[in-house]
């Protein structure tokens, strides 16, 4: 007969993804994948809906004259890769990923620690991971909530022990979010523009992906540091249609202004420059009973999130 076991679900998590900054680690790159302490206060990341745990632990095989089999293996590197996805209340961990470098705390200057626990069998594990770095932030909103897809770099995640990262510190852990998710109604009649001129539509999403320039050293199996060195920024809307301009722009490959309010309380906008629309349609089918739309996707020099 097969032994049962305590199976792990989602009412096992314990403390929510959360976060705390280790400083601008490009201006004090020491502090980078440092172990927060002190006293301090994490941050809950959102309403998280998927973690997902992609540690990459590379090894050698050892091949030899005078033997059919591989006879030994060495690990080598090991690189640390996460994503997350979450109902989004507020735009601090966005921010992480959308604004330019040069920000200072709270931008992609800053590398985070970040932790969540969960019962394992009964027992509560914490996970940590050190130096994250977002790579890429997509954020959707479909005529519903506004969500975000995250994925971090990050120099270790750890293996999940009884231990708090924070032994011997005084954090105070976060809690589940009280604030409600961001709804499509929080963001205002209207609230997309493209070169001033509001456009209804009925979805959004945008995202940037940074590359990141690391540092990898012979005598250490994990990376000693990263920072951002691109910043790629495009996003789509769909639009109903009410003139040629999206289309004109298109054609002539006009560069615009564009923006989008995520919320107006608290007052957020997506602030696009530089805007190139990269692709466009439209389409017409008698079969459709709602208004005709005109889809596009754009390409923005630069991005923040900023006050209207």
């Amino acid at each position: 007969m097969a032994t049962a076991h305590n199976i792990q679900s989602k009412r096992d998590f314990v403390k929510v993804l959360q976060y705390i900054g280790e400083g601008d680690t490009v201006t004090t790159p020491a502090d980078y994948g440092v172990v927060k302490t002190g006293i301090f206060t994490l941050l809950p990341v959102g309403k998280v809906t998927d973690i997902n745990l992609q540690p990459d632990i590379q090894h050698s095989d050892t091949d030899v004259l005078g033997n059919e089999d591989v006879i030994d293996a060495v690990k080598t590197m090991e690189n640390y890769t996460f994503s997350i996805s979450f109902e989004m209340t507020d735009t601090t961990l966005i921010n992480y990923a959308f604004s330019p470098s040069g920000g200072g705390a709270g931008s992609i200057d800053e590398s985070l620690n970040m932790m969540f626990s969960e019962y394992l069998n009964g027992t509560e594990n914490y996970t940590a991971m050190y130096g994250c770095r977002p790579t890429s932030c997509t954020v959707n909103l479909d005529r519903g909530i506004w969500t975000a897809n995250m994925t971090f770099m990050c120099r270790e995640i750890t293996l999940p022990t009884t231990a708090s990262p924070y032994a011997g510190e005084t954090p105070t852990y976060a809690s589940e979010k009280s604030a409600a998710t961001i709804t499509h109604t929080g963001s205002g009649v209207d609230p997309f523009d493209w070169n001033t001129v509001a456009y209804p539509e009925s979805k959004f999403s945008s995202t940037v992906t940074r590359g990141m320039s690391v540092q990898a050293i012979n005598g250490t199996a994990q990376i000693v540091y990263c920072k951002a060195s691109t910043r790629r920024i495009d996003f789509s809307v769909d639009c109903f249609v009410k003139a040629v301009t999206l289309e004109t722009d298109y054609v002539a490959k006009t560069e615009r202004v564009a923006q989008y309010v995520i919320s107006t309380s608290p007052d957020k906008v997506l602030k696009f420059v530089d805007c190139v629309i990269t692709s466009y349609s439209r389409q017409k089918t008698a079969s459709n009973a709602d208004g005709f739309r005109e889809s596009i996707t754009a390409r923005a020099g630069s991005v923040t999130i900023a006050a209207a």
